[in-house]
């Protein structure tokens, strides 16, 4: 599932971060993160959503990533993203 190093900088710092812990984890099959990626490049949506609205993460994911980042983040980045 390793994406190429201009793959990942085609991403956001959120989606990068999402591709690690799912790499971690072992959450994906490189179909369904390719599948995820075209869809992401249409609607321009979080690829963490978007991963879950295919099915391919769950809830329980999401929160476990969330928890991550957000003992991690620059607090001044989570607003932003929750916001926009």
């Amino acid at each position: 599932m390793e994406l190429t190093v201009p793959d990942l900088q085609a991403l956001s710092q959120w989606d990068r971060q999402f591709c690690r812990f799912a790499e971690q984890q072992q959450l994906l099959k490189p179909k369904q993160l390719a599948l995820a990626l075209k869809i992401q490049r249409q609607q321009h949506g979080p690829l963490a959503l978007i991963l879950w609205q295919l099915g391919f993460v769950g809830l329980q994911h999401l929160a476990q990533f969330w928890e991550r980042v957000s003992g991690d983040a620059d607090p001044e980045l989570l607003q932003d993203k929750a916001f926009g």
